[in-house]
């Protein structure tokens, strides 16, 4: 008798601890299931020699435009993550996007640090955004991208909100930093691309000279080593999503 009570007795110690640890965990990242499903996706998983060219901060007037030249010239589609400030001054550049059949995303109005924002500003951000893509192209972008990538819960929470997916990136050759030379670029982007890899470019920014260069050698490369360029849409189809 006494074996089974101090078993009962261990049991309710052990159960308590576990539900004592749940509350911690829960204090310390302060995720809800729904939050979760709600985590960044960074590539996927498949066999297919598939991956996503994405860009960031466009439109811009100089380079978007000479972007949209390479991938049109090797007969590809990229998805465009534009800022809805920008999207208001260059509209003529977004329809030419949209009329070239890639896809655009939702990279927030201002390119704001998300971490000095509350959830209601975040969320304000992102409609803001989605209203002028909608006003310069009449698209609805399902995909959202976090400026500087910040994912906080607040962030999760604005997104779920919202309605869209948020994608990340797996490959970044950091082609936004000026000290990042094209054939840097280049290398980086060689060593760690992999199936179902989502990469990060910039047609937006201080100056993607460096970027443009990379870009056509980059497709040249990878195209010569079997893989297919596809939008984050046709990408997310062929696999299972990596959070």
């Amino acid at each position: 008798m006494r074996k089974r009570l101090a078993r009962r007795f261990t049991c309710c110690l052990a159960l308590i601890g576990l539900a004592c640890l749940g509350i911690i965990l829960w204090g310390s990242f302060g995720l809800t299931a729904n939050q979760m499903a709600y985590e960044p996706i960074h590539r996927i998983e498949t066999q297919k020699k598939v991956v996503a060219l994405t860009f960031d901060d466009g439109p811009d007037p100089v380079y978007t435009p000479r972007i949209l030249e390479t991938l049109h010239k090797n007969g590809i589609l990229g998805t465009f993550f534009v800022l809805g400030s920008q999207a208001d001054k260059y509209p003529v550049i977004m329809q030419w996007i949209k009329k070239a059949g890639h896809e655009i995303g939702n990279h927030g109005y201002h390119h704001y640090d998300l971490n000095k924002l509350t959830e209601q500003e975040i969320y304000d951000e992102i409609k803001q955004a989605e209203k002028s893509i909608y006003k310069a192209t009449g698209v609805l972008p399902q995909y959202y991208r976090p400026p500087g990538g910040v994912i906080t819960t607040d962030v999760m929470s604005a997104v779920q909100l919202s309605g869209y997916d948020i994608i990340y990136w797996s490959v970044d050759p950091r082609d936004w930093s000026l000290a990042r030379t094209s054939s840097v670029i280049v290398n980086s982007v060689k060593k760690h691309t992999s199936r179902g890899d989502i990469i990060l470019f910039h047609d937006g920014g201080m100056n993607q000279k460096q970027t443009l260069k990379a870009l056509q050698e980059l497709i040249t490369d990878l195209r010569s080593k079997g893989y297919k360029f596809v939008t984050v849409s046709q990408l997310l189809d062929e696999g299972n999503k990596v959070r």
